[in-house]
């Protein structure tokens, strides 16, 4: 069994940690503990894909499919040396079955007992630190939707009718507010555009307005990026500046936020954080927006900061991709939130804070089997988009996994768009490799403004002058972005931004790893810069003789110039990974496929890539047909957040 892991680490098929723990396992047990060995590899092996357990009724349905083995990139040689899941977990005895392989967990001194490496719960095997952090949020989540708030219908009526008026049909961010009063826990969820940051500013001032006390409620914002966060600061700032209802307690709402690591405060060399259960958060609100990007870790640590009578808001699309590391935290949370399932009891209580009745279809007898969805509202309709046509629609199909109307369009975009308006935002470019004409025709239009932008450096050494320019032009890397669903081969993203770069600046591109006009994302949190992984930058020169540097915006609206020396670890992004642009808009977003199909190329990775763009949506790729095969896919990550 070894021998087989080690040949799997030889060819690529696991990582080193993972043949290293079932090695180190294999030492501290005996030798009929085999089964429990070559399971604790694979529950390794899946935390790197993402999966906070092992499915041990998915593995032995679909093995090969529950572990994605053999990987995409397997050659021939290591198809014959190494033998697949199946085939391995017959010949390990006692991993024959799925009955065998609990009962020799069960038996084992590996599992289940104090500080043991694994737990078993049900049919999901965890790392042990895995199955604490799940089980401190399903804890505390509990306690926090238990702890439902006294709240004057009444007065909470009243506050809403100044915050939205009288309205003729149900207004579900009305509905999000009233949601929010009732308990400790709520979560928002909703598809761009669909009125998330404009709830969440009538939100804060229905708190405000209702705290009960004559301080102000304490309330933070955060985001999981740098970038999220600085996102969150700019819409909530805006929206407070177009509403005049709320003068009375507007000072008292933020509009900063910061990341979630700088929220808990981060400790040099350690996963530990500054706020902890011993010395939790000066809080009486946290508000996370991007809720779907933050892996289980990180929520366990957040609701490990807060304080009991703390309410936490979670903001977010659930549709969206899943956290980088491990865990689904907001999807599983929010699983089935599309048909509400809201008890009856809870239908009547909200149906009493409008004049407008919750649509029947909404109400579920049964709801109280759904515990989180009795504190989740869900957002329907996007203002951003026409759910008719264009980006609103190839969205909405892809999520829903149809591909009647996709079909047809994959099929001829050209013609498709020149004859029906519905398409009128949309194009797909199929192209043989990645480097051809019309891919690079489509780079350079699409770049033409920043480089003419850039070539209008103030002739005048005034500050504020200078300042204003590369502010200009970081706005103006809004516009435009090529967007790559895996990062290495040729249509990976590493490769593009060389493509990119050379296409647009030529030699001094390929000469110089610095140049002006270079677009850079920090890809790990820099404390001492107070860079966050995410945020992007500027390669420009103040003056012509000057050295170059980079210049970042700041949350004030200023820009932070800093020597390119100073920053060691930065991607060029003319081109980013879907999963990078989490949290971004662009008024034209180019998605570029892989030449072949893997696993990656998931709905959700489709979804995510076509709704970061505001105006206009190109996909390029060489086969169309890989759109309709990632429609088909889904992500299943693992875990038991939503059950026992």
């Amino acid at each position: 069994m070894l021998e087989n892991l080690q040949l799997w680490y030889q060819h690529g098929w696991i990582r080193a940690i993972d043949l290293s723990f079932a090695q180190q396992l294999a030492k501290q047990l005996e030798d009929d503990q085999e089964a429990v060995v070559l399971l604790a590899a694979f529950v390794s092996y899946q935390l790197g894909r993402g999966h906070p357990c092992l499915d041990l009724a998915q593995l032995y349905a679909e093995p090969e499919q529950t572990l994605g083995l053999p990987p995409e990139h397997a050659s021939v040689e290591s198809l014959q040396a190494c033998e697949l899941p199946q085939q391995l977990l017959c010949n390990v005895a006692g991993a024959e079955s799925l009955e065998s392989a609990v009962q020799v967990l069960l038996e084992s001194p590996a599992v289940n007992n104090d500080n043991s490496p694994l737990v078993l719960q049900g049919q999901r095997l965890y790392l042990r630190r895995y199955f604490r952090y799940e089980q401190q949020i399903k804890t505390d989540l509990a306690a926090r939707m238990k702890a439902l708030q006294p709240v004057n219908l009444g007065q909470l009526k009243h506050v809403l009718d100044e915050l939205f008026g009288t309205q003729q049909t149900i207004s579900w961010q009305r509905t999000a507010c009233a949601m929010a009063m009732r308990s400790l826990f709520t979560i928002v969820t909703g598809g761009p555009g669909t009125g998330k940051t404009y709830t969440v500013v009538r939100l804060l001032a229905t708190l405000q307005k209702l705290r009960g006390q004559p301080e102000p409620l304490r309330i933070r914002l955060a985001a999981p990026t740098g970038k999220a966060a600085a996102r969150m600061s700019e819409s909530i700032g805006n929206e407070l500046l177009t509403l005049t209802s709320i003068d009375d307690v507007k000072a008292d709402i933020p509009t900063e936020a910061v990341t979630l690591h700088r929220l808990l405060g981060t400790l040099p060399n350690s996963r530990s954080f500054r706020h902890h259960k011993d010395n939790p958060l000066h809080t009486d609100v946290v508000i996370i927006d991007e809720a779907s990007m933050v892996d289980i870790e990180m929520m366990a640590a957040v609701v490990n900061a807060l304080p009991p009578r703390a309410r936490l808001i979670l903001l977010g699309d659930k549709d969206q991709l899943a956290s980088v590391e491990a865990g689904a935290i907001l999807g599983q949370l929010c699983e089935q939130a599309e048909h509400g399932h809201y008890t009856p009891e809870l239908t009547e209580w909200l149906n009493a804070t409008t004049n407008v009745a919750l649509p029947t279809d909404k109400t579920d007898a049964s709801g109280a089997e759904w515990p989180y969805l009795q504190h989740t509202t869900m957002f329907h309709e996007s203002r951003r988009f026409d759910p008719n046509k264009g980006i609103g629609k190839l969205a909405d199909e892809v999520n829903r996994q149809q591909h009647v109307w996709l079909e047809q369009w994959l099929q001829d975009s050209d013609a498709m768009a020149a004859a029906h308006v519905e398409f009128d935002n949309i194009r797909m470019r199929a192209v043989p490799r990645p480097n051809h004409q019309s891919v690079q025709q489509l780079v350079e239009q699409g770049y033409a403004p920043l480089l003419k932008l850039i070539e209008t450096r103030p002739e005048s050494r005034n500050a504020e002058e200078i300042d204003v320019w590369a502010a200009k032009i970081l706005k103006q890397l809004e516009q435009f972005q090529i967007l790559t669903a895996v990062r290495e081969g040729e249509w990976g993203m590493h490769q593009f931004n060389q493509r990119i770069s050379y296409w647009l600046f030529g030699d001094q591109a390929a000469e110089h790893g610095w140049f002006e006009g270079r677009p850079v994302m920090v890809t790990h949190n820099d404390y001492s810069l107070d860079l966050r992984n995410g945020d992007i930058g500027i390669v420009l020169r103040r003056e012509p003789n000057e050295p170059l540097r980079v210049a970042f915006p700041t949350t004030d609206g200023t820009i932070r110039w800093l020597l390119p020396s100073r920053l060691t670890q930065v991607d060029t992004a003319f081109a980013m990974t879907i999963h990078k642009s989490q949290g971004s808009e662009f008024s034209h977003t180019v998605m570029v496929l892989p030449e072949h199909d893997v696993p990656i190329l998931t709905k959700e990775l489709l979804y995510t890539g076509i709704t970061r763009a505001k105006q206009q949506f190109t996909m390029v790729c060489a086969h169309p047909q890989l759109v309709l095969k990632a429609v088909r896919r889904r992500i299943q990550r693992s875990g038991g957040l939503a059950n026992g």
